[in-house]
């Protein structure tokens, strides 16, 4: 029995050894990418970042909203405007200055003669956004809404 009792200890004594590592001398400081010393660059920029700058568009509205139709039959709900525009550039992280740029502007005025087409395009607001359609793509009806537009505005 104590020989098993020995030859158990044994074995459980060769599976329990450590390993320990055989490098002689102490550790070297290598440098990323060959560079020869310790060189950490995690691709963060120390230059502060510029401005945000924000911009306030104004467009002059010329007509009312109404429901523009395609040659092809398609329709969308939007208001002509102008080509002209007024823009307010601001620095958007700092709110207080921002609401003075705001306020200091002077209002947007509609230009004596506004640009209602320009290379045979007229200018909608749909959604909020300004959107460039051809006369060519309008119906009958739109396109003569345009032209007696044309024709009520400042010569």
């Amino acid at each position: 029995m104590k020989a098993v009792f020995l030859a158990l200890t044994a074995a459980l004594t060769l599976n329990a050894q450590v390993a320990v590592p055989t490098t002689g001398g102490k550790f070297e400081t290598r440098g990323i990418n060959g560079s020869g010393g310790v060189t950490i660059n995690n691709g963060v920029s120390t230059k502060p970042a510029p401005p945000t700058k924000t911009k306030l568009t104004s467009y002059f509205l010329l007509g009312e909203p109404r429901q523009w139709k395609s040659t092809d039959g398609r329709s969308l709900l939007g208001t002509i405007i102008a080509f002209e525009e007024s823009v307010i550039e601001f620095d958007a992280a700092n709110p207080a200055a921002a609401r003075e740029a705001v306020e200091k502007a002077p209002p947007a005025e509609l230009p004596a003669k506004p640009t209602l087409i320009r290379d045979e395009k007229v200018r909608l607001m749909v959604n909020q956004k300004p959107v460039e359609v051809p006369l060519a793509l309008l119906s009958e009806d739109d396109r003569k809404y345009v032209d007696d537009l044309k024709a009520r505005m400042p010569k």
